[in-house]
């Protein structure tokens, strides 16, 4: 799976990216509505983290719903 690094505004600090998977992509489509273009849309792979974005442009990110947070290691 294709990684990037990127400053992430939750976690403040770089982390890295990987692309939405299929169930992620129909999320971000039911918030967002059916014409919203979800194929270059990158996750944040910390732990517990929920923020998403364009490749680079980081000011139309958003977070997915809960339903899909990763619980930190030791929770």
């Amino acid at each position: 799976m294709t990684e990037i690094e990127r400053e992430c505004p939750t976690c403040r600090r770089r982390q890295k990216f990987r692309r939405l998977n299929s169930a992620e992509q129909s999320a971000v489509r039911e918030k967002k509505g059916p014409r919203f273009f979800v194929g270059n849309l990158w996750r944040c792979t910390a732990k517990g983290c929920l923020w998403y974005q364009p490749h680079l442009n980081r000011g139309k990110g958003d977070l997915l719903p809960e339903t899909f947070r990763e619980e930190p290691a030791g929770t």
